[in-house]
């Protein structure tokens, strides 16, 4: 039997997303002048920023998007006797509630507004509390090669291509489960390419004026055409990455990719404002009225 303690990470690895980014999804929905206020939380350090943010959003942990193989080898691990800690940068509120809802943990270590418990400071707490090389280690990033030097062995979840090996070269791998690659599909569900073909009614009425060798008017109904489309994505993004609650307690919509975190929520940020830029430079190009009369076909 293993008896080495097995200390497990929150973000990217018992559960398909990061809770910063989602504390700070909700706290845009529900309290948007807060939004504000995050670049000084941040000035004080990242620890202060996950309290601030996690004391202004309400988590419902039994709608996460958790890891259900990884989770079911801990329920194994635990029935055979071995002890089981989660151990997050995120803040100790959203830790403790996730280890209340799972009733898998017998300890919780995590972020508590002075510390963020995270990289090397993660690994000092933990060779403090157990040895060098005296636990076993779940985790799924690079920053977490500074928690396996210290470790006795490593589990490696959705890492990055390279990372086993790099855990391995450390203090060796006990058991790995493979990443979850974004799909072009996943990326079809999240733009709602399907939803673009509305759109094409836009080219309606130069074919009912029989102007089907008007060139420039095809070039321009086709940059207004890809101009609709990617502003209506924008909107699909924002909705989803704002919903993702609700999204999650629906029977068919918890299936979609930022909810159950198929795509991260992050990449989702980084890319609305992107698409609703080229919309409108497309828009400009179009000229007229299009831009100040346009809104997109969606819903």
């Amino acid at each position: 039997m293993n008896t080495a303690p097995l200390i497990v990470d929150l973000d990217g690895t018992l559960i398909h997303t990061d809770m910063l980014h989602e504390s700070a999804l909700r706290v845009t929905r529900d309290r948007p002048f807060d939004v504000l206020r995050i670049p000084l939380w941040l000035m004080r350090g990242k620890a202060v920023l996950k309290d601030e943010l996690a004391s202004r959003s309400r988590l419902d942990a039994a709608l996460l998007p958790y890891n259900d193989k990884l989770l079911d080898w801990l329920k194994e691990e635990r029935a055979n006797g071995r002890r089981i800690v989660l151990c997050t940068a995120s803040d100790r509120t959203i830790a403790e509630a996730v280890a209340e809802h799972l009733g898998v943990f017998d300890e919780v270590l995590a972020s508590d507004g002075i510390v963020n418990l995270a990289g090397e400071h993660k690994a000092e707490a933990l060779e403090r509390q157990y040895g060098h090389g005296g636990f076993d280690y779940v985790g799924n990033s690079s920053a977490d090669l500074k928690v396996w030097r210290r470790a006795r062995k490593a589990v490696v979840v959705n890492g990055a291509r390279g990372l086993a090996g790099k855990a391995a070269a450390l203090c060796g791998v006990e058991r790995e489960f493979p990443a979850r690659r974004s799909s072009v599909a996943a990326w079809r569900k999240v733009l709602r390419v399907h939803q673009w073909m509305k759109n094409l009614l836009l080219f309606m009425p130069l074919l009912a004026a029989h102007q089907v060798a008007d060139i420039d008017g095809w070039l321009t109904l086709v940059l207004a055409f890809i101009s609709f489309s990617l502003c209506a994505s924008t909107v699909y993004i924002a909705n989803d990455l704002l919903d993702l609650e609700s999204d999650r307690a629906h029977p068919r919509k918890r299936l979609r990719p930022f909810a159950s975190g198929t795509v991260p929520a992050w990449q989702g940020v980084l890319l609305a404002p992107l698409l609703l830029c080229a919309s409108l430079g497309l828009g400009a190009m179009v000229g007229g009225s299009f831009l100040p009369g346009c809104c997109p076909i969606s819903g």
